[in-house]
């Protein structure tokens, strides 16, 4: 019935409308399918269709469809109408319908020369190849872009793209693997010029123009998964790096196995990530070699190193208008604790082209770590290998630890140094997160890897065991690197810092590098200046350190032995106001044609009317809150609400009677938020601390009843809007309280004397009922 409808829509469209340019569908679309399927091919009537099965662009002289094409495992399905002279664009379908896939799936179609051919395809070796690895000369190291279609399903099989792209080989000397590593890159030439869709959901944008299909290098037939892992670990320290979803490869509908698509480092991943201008950015790599802009900026910084004195510290603040000191830092760490034996050679740095920009660095190409080659890997210094002038061509030449090495000729920035590794082997490279994510990525690929390994010749028992290298690495290499800090810079131990943190509502603590959000404790060396700097909110009052005589909010120790730093806080008295005005009801959710924006509802429970001028509302710091203007007050018994869109609000709220102001400048989350409401000398009226709800499209969240504990969340309702009025659950209260006050007067009147009749009633109508039982046993 479905297909008699499709073309009875095709046939008439073509007829009323006229026919514009050939129409072409398939009917199932391509996806995840698990069992055999049928495929139709539906276009214009009278058209010939013509289709292709190994890839290539399907033509007159391909294939011509007669019946439904029977799927029974993967097939990529190419086709082309035509019609009167006319013939539709080239649509490329892919079905997966041999079982189920855990992960994503990329299927590329492509004229098999592309791939396969001695003189152009990309995948050989060709004519001209060296006789020894890496076969320079090959196809697979010329720079060639081949045109192809790129189709990507998710994990539950929804189609994610598909479209044209270019595709060439990326990579150095993993080109010569097998399975290799493509670049992806969206054209207008192709069709689109993105790619519209969020290919890596850790990210907040959602179209790119380029990404990798990534073998994993160096880490081929191993865990496939080194050098993702390494970037993932470190992404929370700041460093940058490419974002990776792990995905499932079909070539021309053969199996390829698991490849990591990660993003490609260009202008377009700097403008996407880094907000700048992509046309105005340079971007370096090795030792200077220009991949974007010019190195000019670049040659200016190491000069400046070279000839100036950098341990004196003015020197270094002026240091500091080249490049970002933090970061690099940050990069230096990552790649010692990696041990990344290709540290050296493959560098990425860049920089906006203006005058206060800085040069920063990317954290990539690591699947030669973590214990690749070698699983003592753990045990090698690479703080005194990256930290020194090596005497070598490669991996580490001179040239590449020439910065770190003018960086630690300052003393503040060899106790920065030491005191951010510390930080880090604490926190994001301790035993306990690295294998947490160790289990995780293992998790993810192993439904999979069987099939993988099989496909590349290698067992699941090898991949399990190169995994387990990578587990033992994390777990020993903290203490390792600890020692070789300890030796690099002659400290004489180590101690226990222990942190005990506020709330985060009372108060924002930084820890050398790290920002504590809970208590914490840490391995630190002796001798070593520490510094802890606390920042009380709004409503609470630093008054000193606990069992220390300091006085100070940023505190700098020089520690010998154990020791626990706890900052003390005090809160704020509260408005005279408190309890006055109150949170009553919020909107955070609106259904696509609700353009009113989010909005809280305020009410004034007091018995006089409330001036409500140069009152602050705020969800976060006090600083950055809505100012209430001048002239606003709310009556006994009334609302007032504040507005994120005051003009939206009021179109779509008509009411006349609804009291609103606006705008404020910051939405409320779905998620969390945590509400506050100052008065005009700065102290909190109220405040509403919400965690997520299933919010419904025509729900806001209201107060039970204004006398109740609002702070409790147990006390708010996802109900109905009752904007301006009482919520549901407080006038189904006030009906349930008259109903009992009508029903306690019924049953006391007269002082009582109802309950008397009552009783006494019940007492005679009982009395009667046993005359009649004992009349009716007499008879």
């Amino acid at each position: 019935m479905k297909l008699v409808l499709n073309l009875l829509f095709l046939f008439f469209s073509a007829f009323i409308f006229g026919q514009e340019e050939v129409t072409l569908s398939f009917e199932p679309q391509g996806g995840k399918y698990e069992e055999a399927i049928s495929v139709i091919l539906l276009s214009d009537p009278g058209a010939s269709i013509y289709y292709t099965l190994d890839g290539s662009l399907p033509n007159s002289g391909s294939a011509r469809y007669t019946k439904p094409i029977s799927v029974k495992e993967v097939s990529v399905i190419r086709a082309v109408a035509y019609s009167q002279g006319k013939r539709s664009a080239t649509q490329t379908q892919s079905y997966f319908c041999d079982r189920a896939y855990s992960l994503p799936i990329i299927s590329i179609a492509t004229n098999p020369e592309n791939l396969w051919d001695y003189s152009s395809g990309i995948y050989v070796k060709g004519c001209c190849a060296d006789t020894i690895e890496p076969y320079l000369g090959a196809n697979f190291w010329r720079d060639w872009e081949k045109y192809a279609n790129i189709e990507m399903y998710d994990e539950e099989g929804e189609l994610c793209f598909n479209q044209g792209v270019g595709i060439n080989l990326f990579g150095g000397y993993s080109r010569m693997l097998p399975q290799k590593s493509l670049a992806v890159f969206a054209r207008s030439k192709y069709g689109e010029k993105r790619i519209k869709y969020p290919i890596f959901p850790e990210r907040d944008f959602d179209e790119y123009k380029s990404f990798i299909i990534r073998n994993s290098g160096g880490d081929f037939q191993r865990t496939h998964f080194r050098d993702a892992f390494m970037t993932q670990l470190a992404a929370p320290t700041g460093v940058a790096i490419q974002a990776y979803r792990p995905a499932i490869v079909f070539l021309n509908g053969q199996y390829w196995g698991i490849q990591n698509l990660r993003e490609k480092i260009s202008e377009h991943y700097l403008e996407s990530n880094f907000g700048v201008d992509k046309d105005n950015v340079d971007i370096l790599r090795h030792n200077g070699v220009v991949r974007h802009g010019t190195s000019k900026n670049y040659k200016a910084l190491l000069n400046f190193l070279r000839t100036k004195d950098l341990s004196k510290d003015a020197v270094v603040d002026e240091l500091r208008v080249f490049m970002d000191i933090e970061d690099y830092i940050r990069y230096n760490i990552a790649e010692t604790y990696s041990d990344n034996r290709d540290a050296g050679g493959n560098i990425r740095y860049w920089r906006e082209r203006t005058d206060s920009a800085k040069w920063r660095w990317v954290f990539y190409d690591l699947d030669l770590g973590l214990g690749n080659n070698e699983p003592s890997g753990y045990k090698h210094n690479t703080v005194k290998k990256f930290t020194s002038a090596n005497a070598e061509a490669w991996p580490d030449p001179a040239w590449s630890t020439f910065i770190i090495r003018s960086l630690l000729t300052n003393k503040k920035l060899e106790i920065q140094y030491i005191n951010t590794f510390a930080d880090h082997l604490n926190t994001v490279y301790s035993e306990e997160t690295a294998l947490a994510l160790v289990d995780k990525m293992q998790n993810n690929l192993k439904e999979e890897m069987p099939y993988h390994t099989k496909r590349w010749f290698t067992s699941y028992q090898n991949w399990e065991h190169h995994v387990d290298i990578v587990r033992n690495f994390v777990r020993e290499r903290p203490k390792y690197l600890r020692q070789f800090i300890m030796e690099k810079f002659g400290l004489k131990g180590t101690l226990n810092v222990e942190i005990k943190c506020p709330n985060k509502e009372v108060a924002k603590v930084e820890f050398n590098s790290l920002k504590i959000k809970k208590d914490f404790t840490g391995i630190y060396f002796k001798n070593v200046p520490i510094t802890m700097t606390v920042q009380p909110k709004h409503d609470y009052i630093f008054k000193g350190w606990k069992g220390r005589t300091e006085t100070e909010m940023s505190i700098t120790i020089v520690p010998t032995t154990d020791l626990i730093l706890e900052p003390i806080f005090e809160a704020k008295e509260k408005s005279v106001f408190y309890d006055s005005l109150i949170f009553n009801e919020l909107a955070v959710y609106q259904p696509e044609d609700d353009s009113s924006g989010d909005w809280v509802e305020l009410y004034n429970r007091s018995t006089k009317p409330l001036d409500l001028s140069g009152w602050v509302f705020t969800d976060d710091d006090y600083k950055n809150g809505f100012i209430i203007p001048n002239g606003v007050s709310v009556n006994p018994s009334s609302y007032l609400i504040l507005t994120e869109k005051l003009r939206n609000f009021q179109a779509y709220y008509s009411a006349d009677s609804i009291q609103a102001i606006g705008d404020f400048d910051f939405g409320l989350s779905k998620k969390s938020e945590h509400l506050k409401l100052y008065d005009n000398k700065g102290y909190l009226v109220d405040s509403l601390t919400y965690k997520k709800q299933e919010w419904d499209t025509l729900a806001t969240l209201n107060l039970v009843h204004p006398d109740s504990s609002r702070h409790d969340q147990s006390h708010w309702n996802v109900e109905k809007q009752s904007i301006g009025g009482k919520s549901v659950a407080y006038l189904k209260y006030l009906k349930h309280e008259a109903d009992k006050a009508y029903w306690t007067k019924i049953y006391y009147i007269g002082g009582g004397s109802f309950f008397f009749i009552l009783v006494v009633g019940l007492f005679l109508h009982r009395s009667s009922k046993k005359r009649k039982l004992k009349e009716l046993n007499n008879t």
